[in-house]
């Protein structure tokens, strides 16, 4: 097998693939990427088993064939080249890679694993796919895959559930501490579909490879997820188990409401951030109508206090949160205010812009 192509074309697509490989046994064939060469196409295609990848693009094929090759070891040398058209030959079991102006300067050799040892991809039905906005679905991941869990103990809540209500999409994560929920009608006749819990990665992977414009398609089968992206395909298997039931989490009504101004509360945690202390990460609110106080303390350093102006109205109450929790959930805020809704101290908090858009965010208070 032998071809050419330029190195940052193969460089993007071999880091896409990288993160279908397994990291754990680089001797196992699940480390490798499979390169097939045919008719100035190059297909790479990648896999660990539980996830898959493949994508097409053209080079200049000299000789057709396929192999394969360790992605890691591969990845670096790619990213170690200059920029300019790389030749790629492989014989007596090596890949033989070669920059074309440098070929007496550089060259590297890398040990192959033939093509029929490749694990085959998942096969799927085209005509189940269909199509999403980027833009509209990627924000759904943003305001959602912070929140999921990562205790492998609960292993249903490491991952994003996906709905269908009516004719809106649903997104929900938790951690069982903190929830995250997004609904949004899309203009693209979407078929119902059965609720699936998605592994973060896979999202985060595809809004890696996603440019936020246009339209991509979404597949999803009793155990699996594909998406067709940018002109790639990836899969993986869904998380199985049942999801708790989120709607519980979620107050009908909230007897107070706190507005205040997103940057003004953000910018009064990161100071007083510097006296919360790393193990509890505590950060303490105290409520007037005259305006929020947030305090830190650490012990035997020092402490923390900045008066934040609001909108309020109700009894004065004192609420200890997560430190990590509130500014995670304030900076996915994209309006001007927020407000944080809450029936008491110790209760479900409820945090959504200001207007209210079509997300939420939940945490529960800590002891304080």
């Amino acid at each position: 097998m032998k071809f050419i192509c330029q190195k940052d074309t193969i460089l993007k697509e071999v880091e896409y693939a990288s993160s279908f490989t397994s990291q754990r046994n680089s001797l196992s064939i699940s480390s490798n990427i499979l390169l097939e060469n045919y008719q100035n196409i190059l297909t790479i295609k990648g896999t660990d088993n539980k996830m898959g990848f493949m994508t097409s693009f053209p080079v200049s094929t000299e000789v057709p064939g396929a192999t394969t090759v360790t992605c890691d070891k591969f990845l670096q040398v790619l990213k170690s080249l200059p920029s300019m058209d790389i030749e790629f030959l492989e014989e007596d079991g090596k890949l033989k890679i070669t920059p074309i102006k440098d070929s007496k300067s550089i060259n590297f050799n890398i040990r192959t694993i033939p093509a029929e040892n490749f694990p085959p991809l998942s096969t799927f039905d085209e005509t189940q796919f269909f199509s999403l906005s980027q833009r509209d679905f990627f924000d759904m991941i943003d305001k959602t895959s912070f929140a999921v869990g990562t205790d492998e103990s609960k292993f249903f809540l490491t991952g994003v559930y996906l709905d269908k209500k009516d004719d809106d999409v649903v997104m929900v994560a938790t951690d069982s501490k903190r929830l995250s929920f997004i609904r949004k009608k899309f203009e693209q006749d979407i078929p119902d579909f059965k609720s699936a819990i998605i592994p973060v990665k896979f999202l985060q992977i595809l809004s890696n490879i996603g440019i936020g414009e246009g339209l991509f398609s979404l597949m999803i089968t009793d155990t699996q997820i594909f998406a067709q992206i940018n002109g790639h395909l990836i899969y993986s298997s869904l998380i199985t188990g049942t999801y708790p039931a989120y709607q519980r989490v979620i107050p009908e009504s909230f007897k107070y409401e706190c507005k205040v101004k997103v940057s003004d509360m953000l910018e009064a945690l990161n100071r007083v951030s510097i006296f919360v202390e790393n193990n509890s990460k505590k950060v303490f609110l105290e409520l007037k109508e005259d305006g929020i106080m947030a305090s830190g303390e650490t012990s035997d350093v020092g402490d923390a206090k900045e008066i934040i102006s609001c909108e309020y109205s109700g009894e004065d109450v004192n609420i200890t949160f997560n430190n990590a929790f509130l500014v995670t959930s304030l900076k996915k805020i994209d309006s001007e205010y927020f407000k944080l809704c809450f029936n008491s101290a110790t209760t479900a908090m409820e945090i959504v812009p200001d207007p209210e858009k079509d997300y939420i965010f939940i945490i529960m208070p800590m002891h304080g």
